[in-house]
């Protein structure tokens, strides 16, 4: 008991040691004309960050950063491709319409894909990243298919059914009571037809 009232006196004392008045808080006014915010989709908000202290960094440290993020990139297709078998087929399909000049990016089809095709780029995938249900394609399936082939471009049956079906794959992890939780999922660690018996 002695030593309980001994390490308590000892933790107040320190707690109130720490607690100094005599040097006022300050603030400092940042105020610029940065954009903080990029983009708003969907329930999405793509937000920029200052990195104030980069122009302190040497010519290695910057060059050391570079490679970090090209590694990022090249680890990039692994988790699309883990996050659903069919990911990267129709990643390089959005990928076709949304960086071309040939299409009309005023209509209403493409402002309606691009929403689409931006929601897939920020989940890495079909799958919405934190409720892992499936994004509705809202954009007409024909004026997709038909704008991706004037461009050269592909899909394959299932993956076109992965993206205008809304029951096939609906999840990416289902763990749904009284389910099969590998059949019933989407998530590529395991073939399409592996069960969890």
């Amino acid at each position: 008991m002695r030593n309980v009232m001994y390490i308590g006196t000892l933790a107040t004392l320190i707690a109130l040691s720490s607690c100094n008045n005599t040097e006022e808080m300050k603030t400092e006014d940042h105020t610029s004309d940065f954009q903080w915010q990029v983009d708003r989709f969907a329930d999405v908000k793509v937000l920029r960050y200052q990195v104030p202290s980069w122009d302190n960094l040497s010519s290695k440290q910057r060059i050391y950063a570079y490679h970090l993020t090209q590694a990022g990139l090249a680890g990039r297709d692994i988790m699309w491709d883990c996050n659903y078998r069919h990911n990267l087929e129709i990643r390089k399909a959005l990928e076709t319409l949304i960086s071309s000049n040939a299409v009309d990016h005023t209509t209403p089809e493409f402002l309606d894909f691009e929403v689409y095709a931006k929601r897939v780029f920020f989940a890495n995938g079909i799958h919405h990243h934190y409720s892992n249900v499936k994004f509705e394609a809202s954009f007409d399936h024909q004026w997709f298919m038909s704008t991706l082939e004037e461009l050269g471009g592909s899909l394959s049956d299932e993956a076109q059914r992965a993206l205008f079906d809304l029951e096939f794959d609906a999840k990416k992890v289902n763990r749904a009571d009284g389910v099969d939780l590998l059949l019933a999922s989407a998530v590529n660690f395991y073939a399409p037809d592996v069960t969890q018996l």
